[in-house]
């Protein structure tokens, strides 16, 4: 089990949902949007993983989209681009894709998802309730390492990546990541 709640963004094939959903990854995003392709992956990659949220990332200013989105698609949580709050059932997890701490009120009960910079001062990452950030890089084992040795305790997002081929992919640096926060 991960100490550290894990959000891996933009899932785009089952072979990363599988392989993060065996890894214990407590959320999974995927876009949706107008082109029921998407709502199609969505069902599928619903129908293939186990024991992980999902979360949808979509336009939320577009209210048919959202309409949509949560009847259909019925999220565990949705990623929100906008700074404009907008209110749902509380079943509803709401990350907030925040990219900085500062000018934002943000709504009670949702997560920010903020863009790490390994040259920022620590103390406001540190200071923030660490059940309500997700910290998201391109993480190598020098940058995880040095937050982690930090002592933040928060969430992380990763984001899936592209296949070598269908069904292939290298996840050796993935897994010594995840293997870091346990």
């Amino acid at each position: 089990m991960n100490k550290h709640p894990i959000l891996i963004r933009n899932i785009t094939h089952l072979t990363d949902a599988r392989y993060f959903a065996a890894m214990g990854v407590d959320w999974m995003s995927m876009e949706l949007n107008n082109d029921p392709t998407s709502f199609m992956k969505w069902h599928a990659l619903k129908d293939w993983v186990a024991g992980v949220k999902l979360v949808a990332e979509i336009d939320t200013t577009d209210e048919m989209l959202l309409a949509k989105t949560i009847i259909d698609a019925l999220p565990d949580g949705l990623v929100v681009r906008h700074e404009s709050p907008i209110e749902l059932s509380p079943e509803i997890q709401l990350f907030y894709d925040a990219q900085t701490l500062e000018g934002i009120d943000f709504p009670q009960n949702s997560c920010r998802i903020i863009h790490y910079d390994q040259f920022m001062d620590m103390h406001p990452i540190l200071s923030i309730d660490p059940a309500i950030i997700f910290l998201q890089s391109e993480w190598t084992q020098a940058s995880l390492g040095s937050l982690l040795n930090a002592g933040y305790t928060g969430g992380i997002c990763f984001t899936g990546g592209k296949e070598d081929a269908t069904g292939m992919r290298d996840y050796e640096l993935i897994d010594e990541l995840i293997g870091m926060m346990m």
